[in-house]
């Protein structure tokens, strides 16, 4: 289906060339041909050499112009990586900067000119940086460039860098970035794709199976994102993975944020969803102050591409720290959720002094993406070390995680300063350890709610004074299923009138006025199902 979807789009491409090679004489962009992978080439892109730098360099004169391939079978680097239907560039060194602007260079031109078999899994044209000793393989530092249907790996930093406050709106896609042209073999740059220097609304990826990127092997990064870096898009790509989504080729970190704001990883579409899985350390670092505001929606990261099997990374799904606040994970609607399984150490990790504001809301963490079968992380969500004030679930529809069938604590607070810290409205469920955890003083260990009776009537007990109260029903000691939400009064005493359907236990938690909740309540077995009177405290009059 995706070399359907490439050969569609680079005819399409085709098609689009033509005509403006048809209107050149009118003003319209020019179009260049790279008809040798030879690098560097004789210094001249014309009808009798044209290579890929040449074509740069001439494109470079002229914003707007079109780079397409059509270079013969007979040329020196067909074949060479073993792969049918393939040619290798085999860089020398950096290629030239895109500084002209809106550039588009099209691997799949090649395969609808040179008309042979073409590679049947990915790329017919391979960017090998194996023999750089320095530098990045390709630079963008100009506005509204594509770079679309290429192999980039080996290259000696960056395989692509995107870098300057004037490059803006640059698209790559239908790239295999660190991988071989088969999307199977690691090949890994240094970092895959770099966004620097103040590089805004750039898209990496798309919602369409052509548009999608792998970005898989690389030493370092797959996607990185530096400071001043806003309002770029990562969407509909396969990083740390390989071509089919099922196996693992890791980069370090899978998309690595710091400094930056307002960026999107995901969306809520379909077709908008990374898998994010099979990474060494984290799927998503999110890092660093002035990190704020950025969105983490509608992604596998910790599964393979289908969501149903365990496909880890290798410490965290989703990790926030060093001072980054108020970005979430996740959202309100099916289409933003996140399945956060199967990493083999936490499904989100929020850690550290100032990592404060976060939300994580809608998700499925340990759990598949039918949200019927286990695909557990270690610890589900875990807050350590002095973040505060974030908050983990919500009280709209939709904003509910299902933390279930990790192999610790569902939802784990550590740490004297780690307060403020609120989980709210989730299902909790069928964790090894706890539902909640609060211990070393995490959120000020507030003490959870007493249930004195329960029955699908009603719910009543006791709880911190002027607390407000969650109650849950559920299988275990946790709180799968959330119930309704009172007030306790200034003693304390809460009650909650049903009627309710009611599972083999009844929990509640307590969250304070600074935000703190609580561990769950012991469990109670409910009584039968017939009317109770309760105190007239639910709503504080």
């Amino acid at each position: 289906m995706k070399k359907h979807v490439l050969a569609v789009i680079g005819l399409v491409l085709f098609l689009l060339y033509l005509l403006a090679a048809l209107g050149t004489a009118r003003g319209s962009p020019d179009l260049f041909f790279v008809n040798s992978t030879a690098d560097p080439g004789v210094g001249t892109c014309d009808a009798t050499e044209c290579t890929l730098r040449e074509a740069i360099d001439a494109a470079n004169a002229i914003p707007g112009s079109y780079i397409e391939f059509n270079i013969p079978i007979t040329d020196t680097g067909y074949m060479v990586s073993g792969i049918t239907g393939t040619w290798t560039i085999s860089l020398t060194a950096s290629l030239p900067t895109l500084s002209g602007g809106g550039t588009v260079i099209s691997g799949t031109t090649q395969a609808a000119f040179i008309g042979d078999d073409p590679n049947p899994d990915g790329p017919e044209i391979e960017i090998a940086g194996a023999a750089m000793a320095s530098g990045d393989c390709l630079t963008i530092t100009s506005a509204n460039n594509v770079i679309h249907g290429l192999v980039i790996n080996r290259c000696f930093l960056r395989g692509i860098l995107i870098s300057s406050s004037s490059a803006t709106t640059n698209t790559i896609s239908g790239n295999y970035i660190g991988t071989d042209a088969s999307g199977a073999l690691d090949l890994g740059n240094y970092d895959g794709v770099r966004i620097e220097n103040g590089a805004q609304n750039n898209v990496i990826g798309g919602d369409t199976p052509g548009e999608r990127n792998v970005i898989s092997g690389n030493t370092w990064f797959g996607v990185e994102m530096g400071s001043g870096t806003n309002g770029n898009t990562v969407s509909g790509n396969y990083i740390g993975t390989d071509a089919s989504g099922a196996l693992g080729l890791g980069n370090y970190h899978g998309v690595y944020i710091n400094g930056t704001q307002n960026n999107v990883i995901g969306g809520d579409t379909p077709g908008d969803d990374n898998v994010i899985s099979g990474n060494d350390w984290s799927g998503v670092h999110i890092f660093g102050g002035g990190t704020n505001g950025n969105t983490v929606s509608g992604n596998y990261i910790g599964t393979d591409a289908t969501g149903s099997s365990d496909l880890g990374n290798g410490e965290f799904g989703v990790y926030i720290s060093g001072g980054a606040q108020n970005n979430t994970i996740g959202g309100d609607t099916e289409g933003e959720r996140n399945i956060l399984s199967g990493n083999d150490w936490y499904g989100v990790f929020i850690d550290g002094n100032g990592t404060d504001g976060n939300t994580v809301s809608g998700n499925h963490i340990g759990i598949d993406t039918s949200g019927s079968f286990a695909l557990g992380n270690t610890y589900g969500v875990v807050i350590r070390w002095g973040a505060q004030n974030n908050t983990i679930g919500g009280d709209a529809p939709g904003e509910s995680n299902v933390i279930a069938f990790n192999v610790g604590d569902g939802v784990d607070v550590n740490g004297a300063t780690t307060t403020g810290n609120t989980i709210t409205q989730n299902s909790i469920h069928s964790n090894t350890l706890l539902g909640i955890d609060n211990w070393n003083g995490g959120n000020i260990e507030l003490p959870p709610p007493a249930i004195s009776g329960a029955s699908c009537a009603g719910i009543s007990g006791t709880a911190p004074a002027d607390s407000t109260v969650e109650v849950f029903t559920g299988p275990d000691e946790e709180g799968k299923t959330y119930l309704t939400t009172v007030s306790a009064d200034g003693g304390g005493n809460w009650g909650a009138p049903g009627p309710f359907t009611l599972d083999t236990y009844v929990t509640a938690t307590a969250t304070d006025a600074s935000g703190n909740t609580s561990e769950f309540s012991t469990q109670v077995t409910p009584g039968t199902c017939y009317q109770i009177s309760l105190p007239l405290i639910m709503k504080n009059y």
